[in-house]
């Protein structure tokens, strides 16, 4: 019989217990000419993240320019000023090499930006995405990152949002408010689009970002969407890849529905037992440790069933990969993977 693997992520989304666990891939990921099929049929299911709004800034002109290094130089024009941002070709899109904000005059033009933000909803384009998929994996809506985040990933960049804590602190936290602010819109599109499911933000380090601030202002966001879409008896998680120990509970105590990669040893410190254990009222989708896919077989499929047995059982339990392979490990790791799978005896 052809196994539903929407249907098993559903349930395993929803606390039941699939008769397996459901092992997905980004499909996002495949390397250029790779071809899924084979490994689909030995039990990889698709999880497509796909956009269900796009932005549109109207009093706000924005010009890409290509560089022949392969570069993307972005210009920002407003009325108040321009920014620019530079960025190349990376795994999934484009990768920042210069942030838009440079110098504390910058805040004031992002304010602007923001505050001109609106979101177009693009749900016919979303329900097409979801019927290519099928029953082959799960397509979940995708968003962009928290307020807190956005600032530090796309507005300054990861270093200097440290230097931009202490230095403008100030500012920053009214690009913050702003952003809280305009992302009431965007809740309200995604909780009227059709998806059931939905990504919010992610890629937190609590060690750099520090835990009080996690609470204090990134799980506020999480809260604040998490009560719009549970209205519309929508679920939300968020993509929390790394050492998540110094956030156990603020994780715990959040409205979040799931949670999304998941990284156990050997490449964070929090374990898939002790994640169950300090989340038990948390869906957990767990993203296979990156770094195990560069090992043995036997190694791969030994932590595979010691993943799965810290599970405890199938209820509410996924598996997956959120991060890129090397090419000439991939067939061989995820198969390894399935074949541990189809022999765990979870209950």
């Amino acid at each position: 019989m052809t196994r539903n693997y929407r249907e098993e992520i559903e349930a395993a989304l929803a606390g039941g217990a699939p008769d397996f666990v459901p092992f997905s891939f980004y499909d996002l990921l495949y390397p250029p000419g790779f071809d899924p099929s084979p490994l689909q049929k030995k039990g990889m299911a698709v999880c497509a993240r796909r956009d269900v709004f796009r932005k549109v800034t109207p009093h706000v002109k924005v010009s890409e320019i290509r560089r022949p290094d392969g570069g993307l130089r972005t210009v920002y024009e407003t009325p108040i000023g321009e920014l620019t941002s530079l960025s190349h070709s990376a795994t999934l899109g484009m990768a920042p090499i210069e942030h838009p904000i440079k110098r504390r005059d910058d805040y004031r033009i992002a304010e602007f930006i923001v505050a001109d933000t609106r979101y177009e909803p693009l749900y016919e384009t979303f329900l097409a995405e979801r019927a290519k998929i099928g029953d082959a994996g799960k397509t979940i809506a995708h968003t962009c990152y928290e307020p807190l985040l956005d600032i530090q990933i796309v507005w300054v960049g990861q270093q200097q949002f440290c230097y931009e804590l202490a230095d403008n602190e100030d500012v920053l936290m009214e690009l913050h408010a702003a952003l809280a602010e305009n992302h009431q819109r965007m809740y309200d599109v995604v909780a009227a689009s059709p998806a059931d499911y939905v990504l919010y933000g992610g890629n937190v380090v609590p060690q750099m970002l520090g835990p009080d601030r996690v609470r204090d202002h990134v799980c506020r966001c999480w809260d604040a969407f998490a009560e719009r879409l549970h209205d519309r008896g929508k679920k939300i998680g968020v993509h929390l890849d790394a050492d998540n120990r110094l956030i156990l509970d603020t994780v715990r105590d959040s409205q979040l529905d799931f949670v999304e990669a998941f990284t156990p040893p050997p490449d964070c410190s929090v374990s898939v037992a002790e994640a169950r254990k300090a989340w038990p009222d948390k869906r957990l989708w767990v993203n296979f440790p990156a770094s195990v896919h560069l090992q043995s077989e036997d190694t791969i499929r030994q932590a595979t069933l010691e993943i799965v047995r810290q599970a405890g059982d199938r209820k509410g339990f996924l598996l997956g990969v959120t991060e890129d392979i090397p090419r000439e490990h991939l067939e061989r790791s995820v198969s390894a993977i399935l074949d541990a799978l189809r022999s765990c005896p979870l209950t």
